[in-house]
């Protein structure tokens, strides 16, 4: 459900004009299930928005623009000559129908839980629309599955770069099994490869953030029966990553974000800061391989 709303946001921030739009990401649009009707007219698209935002200040300026940069990631990597993307916990994310799957493109591995592929998979054959034969569908149970063997399955090279991106994803974990993934990005990621993914403000597991959104979404995945479990900060996040082998080259919040992307700086929505993306790198082993 979730993953769902998220491709809501994106699809009705694809309809706003270029003006004001933070988004244009309107494949977002054929997963948006039983939310379609409110991408019926872009009035009825911006309304729902506006509503959204008046409740979880400061959640979807995040939503939209994390697309953004994790694109620009994606773009710089390919155009470096890096041709395998993993999406982890790829949900209803549309890199596989923007980014070209065939011929010279990368292949892309969407790695999720079975039950989500299957549904993305249905909704897509719905609006007949297909991915391109580079895209692995790599079903992945992050609390008992090893990584590295399910992409080894499905033709993945851990010895050529990489994109990984972990989106989304560490907050409906254990910390068990995100530092398994860990341990398992430190196996596959040769020298050089990029890890995009995010960080939040610890009080947000709590429901004791000082900021109202960071309450109620928390309080909204949690009655929706999809828990938030993890919320690591960015200091926490980078030791972390350090102890895999990652080292951090770029980091930004909530404001970072809409200073780089939003039209003059200034996005129409909230900019409540509980949230933030980075990118990090696989370094060189001690052994120079």
């Amino acid at each position: 459900m979730t993953a769902q709303t998220c491709a809501l946001e994106r699809a009705a921030e694809s309809l706003q004009p270029p003006h004001r739009s933070l988004l244009d990401d309107p494949d977002s649009a054929v997963l948006a299930g039983g939310y379609a009707p409110l991408l019926a007219r872009p009035v009825i698209a911006r309304t729902w928005l506006r509503a959204l935002d008046s409740y979880l200040p400061g959640l979807h300026v995040y939503i939209v623009l994390r697309v953004r940069y994790t694109d620009d990631v994606v773009r710089q990597a390919i155009s470096a000559e890096v041709d395998q993307i993993v999406l982890l916990g790829a949900g209803f994310d549309t890199t596989s129908l923007r980014v070209p799957g065939t011929g010279s493109g990368p292949a892309i591995f969407e790695v999720d839980a079975p039950t989500t592929q299957l549904e993305k998979q249905r909704l897509l054959e719905r609006a007949n629309r297909t991915v391109g034969p580079g895209v692995h569908w790599v079903p992945c149970d992050f609390e008992s599955d090893r990584l590295a063997e399910r992409l080894d399955q499905v033709g993945f090279d851990s010895t050529r770069p990489c994109v990984i991106v972990w989106i989304g994803v560490s907050v409906y974990l254990t910390r068990t099994a995100i530092g398994q993934t860990l341990a398992d990005l430190a196996d596959i990621c040769a020298p050089g490869s990029l890890l995009v993914t995010d960080f939040g403000e610890p009080e947000t597991i709590t429901g004791k953030h000082h900021l109202a959104g960071a309450r109620r979404t928390a309080r909204l995945v949690r009655c929706r029966g999809e828990p938030w479990l993890t919320a690591m900060s960015i200091a926490e996040l980078t030791d972390a990553l350090n102890g895999a082998g990652f080292v951090v080259r770029d980091q930004a919040r909530v404001t970072d974000l809409a200073r780089r992307y939003a039209p003059n700086g200034r996005p129409w929505c909230s900019t409540d800061d509980w949230l933030g993306v980075l990118t990090a790198e696989r370094a060189q082993s001690d052994g120079g391989c």
